[in-house]
């Protein structure tokens, strides 16, 4: 077989050729104006997701921070409010129990005051009704013995008639 250069170059496609040397121009220009810019492009993007994506994972743990802080703020809030209202009934409790034995106290005092008033009051009675009894007794006397008795005579025989009197009811 011998071919020569010739026959070679009549054989060859030259569309074939041609077409190869657009390509690889096409792919040299592309590479060099638009792949590199491109490449530049999507590489930035690639790192402003992951700075986002970065941010956001960041923002989220603060977020988780922020949420257990407050319902740490708001347990504590509850057990606050349960350890008020616990030392309110406390308080409430005890103020009943005060206001109870001041009630009673001030019963007793009543009651007391009452029997004494009820004791001044038969004390007084029953000193009025010796004096009524004693003049009583004198008059009859007076009259039984048909004299009428000085006043000095009435004052001691009255005296005398109370204290036996007193002698008798107190013993």
């Amino acid at each position: 077989m011998n071919l020569e250069w010739g026959t070679i170059v009549k054989s060859i496609n030259w569309t074939f050729v041609f077409n190869l040397v657009n390509f690889v121009l096409l792919v040299w220009l592309l590479k060099r104006l638009l792949y590199r810019r491109a490449l530049a492009w999507l590489d930035a993007r690639r790192e402003r997701e992951e700075q986002r994506i970065t941010a956001a994972k960041e923002l989220e743990t603060k977020a988780q921070a922020l949420l257990k802080e407050s319902e740490e703020r708001l347990a504590r809030a509850n057990r606050r409010a349960q350890e008020i209202l616990s030392a309110a009934e406390a308080q409430a409790q005890e103020l009943l129990r005060q206001a109870r034995a001041e009630a009673r106290h001030q019963a007793q005092v009543i009651i007391r005051e009452a029997e004494e008033a009820a004791g001044r009051a038969k004390q007084e009675a029953l000193a009025e009704l010796k004096r009524a009894y004693a003049e009583l007794v004198i008059l009859g006397a007076s009259q039984v013995l048909a004299r009428e008795v000085r006043p000095e005579d009435h004052h001691r025989l009255l005296a005398e008639l109370t204290e036996r009197i007193d002698a008798r009811l107190l013993s």
